[in-house]
C-alpha cells in the first residue's frame, strides 16, 4: 500500500513541487517556531555491501547508489561540520542534507565511498577507533558472528541474565539474539568481554577466513580523508554511554578523539552516540562530550533538526527503505515533520 501511495506521489513530483512552495517559508530567524524553522536532515548508515546479513543487513550498493542519485537532483549535500557552523550562525540553505556512516565498516571504503566521490558528496564516517586497523571487530559483530555461524542448536551461558540460546530455527536463533544483545549493552570493559568470550565458547562458531577484515584500517581512513571525507569518534569500544560511569565516558571519548587526531593530523570535533537511542545517552554525557571538545554528536532518533536544535543531540534518518520511490516519499515527510 505505502510503496503504490509513493509510486503517485513519485509519478506526480509531489516532493518536488511542495518542497519548491514550502522551502522558501521557513527562516534562520531566532523568535520563530520550530516549525517555521530552515531545519536540515541527516542521513545515518552502517554498512553499504552486497552482503545478505541475516542479523546486520547492509543497503545494497545499487540501492546506495539510487538515493544518492536522488539526493544531487533534489537537495544540497554539506558536510555535518559545515552545516553545524552555519546553523550555529543562523544561516542553513534551502534542501540541506548531511550524509553520515556509523562504526567504520571496510565496505564504506569498498563500496560506498566510489559512489560519494562520483556525486562529489562530502560525508562523515564515525568510527568506534579500536576496531580500526585492528584486527578486532565490534563486539556486537562478534555476537553477531556467533550467531550467524554457530554450530550448536542450543547452549546455556554463565550469565544468569539471559535465557538457555537456542537455534533450531530462524525464530528461536532470532530471539535468543535479542535477548543477548540486550545484555550485553549493558556491560562494558572486562565484564563484556568476558560476556562475549562465553557466548563464543559456547556456539563455538566457524568463522569465515576475512572475519578480521571487515573493518577499515587507517590508510584507507587517511585516503577517504584527503579525498574530502570527514571523521568523527564513535567511542574507543563502541559503549553505550548511559552504561557508564563518567569517568569512563571521558576515557572512550578523549582515547577515540586523540587517536583519531594523531592518525589524520586534523582536529576531531563530532561525535555519534553508540546505539543512538534516547535510552544510550543522558545530560552527564552531553557534558563530557562538550569538555572533551566536539562540537556536534548525533543521534538515532529519526527527525528533521531546525536552525537552532541542539547540536548535541542531532537527529538522523536511517534510511532503511530499499524501493526508491518509499525512501524519497519517507525523506520528505520527514522533512517536514509529517513523519517520524
Amino acid at each position: 500500500m505505502l510503496h503504490s501511495i509513493a509510486k503517485v506521489a513519485v509519478s506526480l513530483n509531489v516532493d518536488g513541487v511542495t518542497n519548491n512552495l514550502v522551502e522558501r517559508l521557513y527562516t534562520n530567524k531566532r523568535k520563530v517556531s520550530p516549525h517555521l524553522s530552515r531545519r536540515f536532515q541527516i542521513l545515518g548508515y552502517h554498512k553499504v555491501s552486497p552482503d545478505e546479513h541475516p542479523f546486520f543487513e547492509p543497503l545494497p550498493p545499487d540501492i546506495f547508489e539510487k538515493q544518492m542519485q536522488f539526493l544531487k537532483s533534489c537537495y544540497r549535500v554539506m558536510s555535518l561540520q559545515e552545516l553545524v557552523d552555519r546553523s550555529a550562525r543562523g544561516e542553513v540553505p534551502e534542501r540541506a542534507v548531511a550524509i553520515t556512516f556509523d562504526d567504520g565498516y571496510r565496505d564504506n571504503y569498498d563500496y560506498a565511498f566510489p559512489i560519494l566521490r562520483k556525486y562529489k558528496f562530502p560525508a562523515t564516517i564515525f568510527l568506534a577507533t579500536g576496531a580500526i586497523g585492528s584486527g578486532k571487530l565490534i563486539w556486537h559483530d562478534r555476537i553477531f558472528d556467533a550467531f550467524r555461524f554457530a554450530t550448536v542448536d542450543r547452549a546455556r551461558v554463565e550469565d544468569a541474565a539471559v535465557p538457555e540460546l537456542k537455534l533450531q530455527t530462524a525464530e528461536a536463533r532470532q530471539r535468543s539474539l535479542e535477548s543477548t544483545l540486550v545484555r550485553a549493552k549493558t556491560l562494558y570493559g572486562d565484564q563484556r568481554r568476558r560476556f562475549i568470550d562465553d557466548i563464543e565458547s559456547k556456539l563455538r562458531p566457524v568463522l569465515p577466513e576475512d572475519a578480521d577484515q571487515r573493518m577499515l584500517n587507517w590508510d584507507q581512513v587517511r585516503e577517504m580523508h584527503r579525498a574530502g571525507i570527514e571523521f568523527g569518534s564513535h567511542t574507543v569500544s563502541h559503549t553505550i554511554l548511559s552504561q557508564i560511569p563518567r569517568s569512563e565516558m571521558s576515557k572512550e571519548l578523549r582515547g577515540s578523539k586523540e587517536e583519531l587526531s594523531d592518525q589524520l593530523g586534523a582536529p576531531i570535533s563530532s561525535f555519534a552516540y553508540p546505539n543512538g537511542k534516547a535510552t544510550d545517552y543522558n545530560s552527564e554525557a552531553k557534558a563530557v562530550i562538550r569538555e572533551c571538545g566536539y562540537s556536534c554528536a548525533v543521534t538515532c532518533c529519526s527527525g528533521f533538526n531546525h536552525a537552532f536544535s541542539d547540536v548535541f543531540e542531532l537527529k538522523r534518518g536511517l534510511p532503511w527503505q530499499r524501493e526508491i520511490e518509499v525512501f524519497r516519499l519517507k525523506f520528505f515527510l520527514q522533512r517536514h515533520g509529517l513523519a517520524s
